[in-house]
């Protein structure tokens, strides 16, 4: 074997082996880095789903926008680095939940996707990360709606600060 064909054999095994270790999924908690969640394109779309999936408002018109900054954000600056690493690994639970029910989220209903997660919860032993990081999607999501600039305007009533006086006395 020549120097040529031995360099070649080699630079062909090390380029297989960086082509299958890009194929592989990463798993969210590799992403904590500092006490932040970094989560590259792919993950930030799996949570835009989840998201749209737990609280529906991607109907409601393009100024409503996604979730998913909003969710990062706040997971990244309110919560202790015990929630963040807490929140990653359910988020890794939960990929893996969906990855044995054979469910695409991007392609699945809404309500076929909460049917599976509950019917997976309760067949299971309930995982507290798991839990942790549906609620906590849930909740931020919920959040992110209510204080969007659509939900202030359209649907929230209008309540002068302060409200009218009202006196105990008849008048």
């Amino acid at each position: 074997m020549t120097r040529r064909e031995s360099i070649r054999n080699i630079l062909i095994a090390s380029s297989g082996t960086l082509f299958l270790a890009g194929c592989t999924e990463a798993n969210a908690i590799e992403f904590l880095k500092n006490e932040k969640l970094l989560l590259n394109n792919r993950h930030l779309n799996y949570i835009s789903n989840i998201s749209e999936a737990l609280v529906p408002v991607s109907h409601l018109g393009e100024t409503m926008g996604s979730p998913t900054s909003f969710i990062m954000t706040m997971i990244n600056d309110c919560h202790s680095s015990k929630d963040i690493s807490k929140f990653a690994t359910g988020f890794d639970q939960y990929k893996l939940l969906m990855k044995e029910s054979k469910i695409k989220i991007k392609n699945a209903d809404p309500d076929k996707v909460i049917e599976v997660v509950k019917t997976r919860l309760e067949a299971i032993e309930p995982q507290a990360e798991m839990i942790f990081f549906i609620n906590k999607i849930k909740r931020l999501a919920v959040r992110h709606l209510k204080t969007s600039q659509l939900y202030m305007q359209d649907v929230m009533e209008y309540r002068l600060i302060p409200t009218t006086y009202e006196s105990c006395l008849p008048a």
